[in-house]
């Protein structure tokens, strides 16, 4: 415990630095389904802004690394955030919705490269030894910084404001993390990815990381709108998403030692189940907020734990060790792809449905997934590896586990 303490307290500046940046991507992120709506945009085309983010996302896994490369990480770490920051204040020259949707690809872009800085530099620091742990602290300042940025989007808040003070988180990440010298890591090179190949080998998990990109990240960007049209503000949306976001923190704790003892396969079809139950009760007796809060709350309880579990069951299914690599980029990427596509769905299915195709969205690949899960084969217990939290923010954690001694 000592050692934990010693390494957290030796990697400070790097957390205080992080949990700026988590900040101002929970303001950023949550908030634009809100001001999208505010400038009478359609559902489906916030939908198609939204999901923007995260083809910067994907395209930052191709390249983002050469560019860290190229120019050193602390130079990559100050640029990604000036472009960051200046992403966002342009949002408020003008509310062109396709001006709107570059920005947002920028966002994502130099949100997920300023991720890889600050995981190359975790990893640098970090033995194999105390790595869940690390982790696993790494997950609380991620959900406590995440969460206060979508209760700073519930003050309801103007787009100049929302943007500025935004920036000025980013800003104060750029503080710490220019106060340390460690020396430059090593990032990864980019390495082809075979999708059938890895789903011959870990269907299940390919599958799982693909429906936890559509329900994590449809929630963030999206969830908003949920609410809103039910006649709530951005007060209620805030506290919707940060009940959610207290059911994911919980459930990779319950998850962790559910899914180590019964194995992943039980632990994706109940994790399913109870996010479907959340879903279903939604439909069928349409609550009042309060009871929105605490269903939403168990709806985090499902959805948030699906990509730890697709991680943790590919580590289990994978005989050959040296394709870790290669399957943990799969598992990113089709997360990501997941995360790039719900934004379409749901807000196609909102034009739809009204504000409950958000719902329907949820009961339909909640259930694809038990169903596609039941059938699966499980695991042989001698082959699991320890459990380990992971929300689906981290670009390297998993790429690189391996690789410290």
């Amino acid at each position: 415990m000592i050692g934990i303490r010693r390494v957290i307290v030796s990697l400070s500046a790097l957390f205080f630095g992080m949990s700026f940046i988590f900040v101002a991507n929970g303001l950023v992120v949550s908030s634009a389904g809100l001001l999208l709506k505010n400038l009478n945009a359609s559902e489906a085309m916030i939908g198609v802004v939204t999901s923007c983010f995260f083809i910067g996302a994907l395209v930052c896994t191709l390249i983002s690394h050469k560019l860290i490369s190229k120019v050193g990480h602390v130079r990559a770490y100050a640029i990604f955030s000036a472009v960051f920051a200046i992403s966002a204040l342009l949002h408020d020259l003008s509310s062109n919705l396709i001006l709107w949707a570059v920005l947002r690809f920028m966002l994502g872009f130099c949100y997920y490269s300023i991720v890889m800085v600050i995981e190359s530099w975790l990893n640098a620091k970090i033995r194999n030894s105390i790595r869940s742990r690390i982790l696993s602290f790494y997950e609380i300042v991620f959900y406590l910084s995440f969460g206060l940025g979508s209760l700073i989007m519930s003050l309801n808040l103007d787009t100049s404001t929302v943007f500025l003070v935004g920036t000025f988180f980013i800003i104060l990440g750029l503080i710490p993390l220019n106060l340390i010298n460690i020396k430059a890591p090593k990032i990864p090179q980019k390495a082809n990815i075979s999708f059938p190949k890895i789903y011959d080998i870990a269907p299940l998990a390919l599958v799982t990381s693909i429906i936890a990109g559509l329900c994590i990240n449809g929630f963030f960007t999206m969830s908003t709108l949920f609410v809103l049209g039910q006649g709530f503000g951005a007060f209620e949306a805030g506290i919707f998403i940060v009940c959610a976001m207290c059911g994911g923190f919980i459930s990779h704790m319950f998850f962790g030692v559910l899914s180590d003892k019964f194995g992943r396969k039980a632990a994706i079809i109940l994790a399913s189940f109870i996010a479907f139950c959340a879903a279903i009760l939604f439909i069928v007796i349409k609550p009042g907020i309060y009871l929105q809060y605490v269903i939403v709350f168990f709806l985090g309880v499902g959805i948030f734990v699906l990509y730890a579990l697709s991680l943790a069951r590919a580590n289990d299914i994978l005989k050959d060790k040296s394709m870790c690599v290669e399957v943990g980029r799969a598992l990113l990427f089709s997360y990501l792809v997941g995360s790039f596509l719900s934004p379409l769905i749901i807000g196609l299915l909102i034009n739809l449905f009204g504000e409950f195709g958000f719902i329907y969205f949820y009961a339909c690949v909640l259930l694809l997934l038990m169903v596609f899960a039941v059938f699966q084969r499980t695991a042989p217990k001698e082959l699991e590896v320890a459990f380990e939290r992971h929300s689906g923010h981290s670009v390297l954690f998993d790429e690189l586990k391996h690789d410290n001694n």
